[in-house]
């Protein structure tokens, strides 16, 4: 189970993910859509951002702890990335 210090480094690391779409937005417009044969960009994105957020945290995760992540950590922190989907959607839909 997560403790309440490290769900606040998720929630954190959330929030700078959901603030950096629209510069992750520009690169794929500019770089990515064709080469990587994009046919929904805000599908590709919400997959592109989720990965993020659970890469950056089990990472941040490993280096605090000093051990990897358990898989009841694991889960729990992609619920609560998944309860926030409605929020990257709509910075992913707005481009803020």
């Amino acid at each position: 189970m997560l403790d309440s210090h490290m769900r606040g480094v998720l929630e954190k690391i959330i929030d700078q993910v959901i603030t950096s779409i629209p510069r992750l937005q520009s690169s794929v417009r500019e770089e990515g859509k064709d080469k990587l044969q994009i046919k929904n960009e805000e599908d590709y994105m919400l997959g592109f951002v989720h990965g993020a957020i659970m890469s950056d945290f089990v990472t941040t995760f490993s280096a605090m702890n000093k051990r990897s992540i358990n898989l009841e950590e694991n889960e729990e922190a992609q619920a609560v990335a998944f309860n926030r989907t409605a929020e990257i959607r709509k910075a992913i839909f707005t481009g803020r």
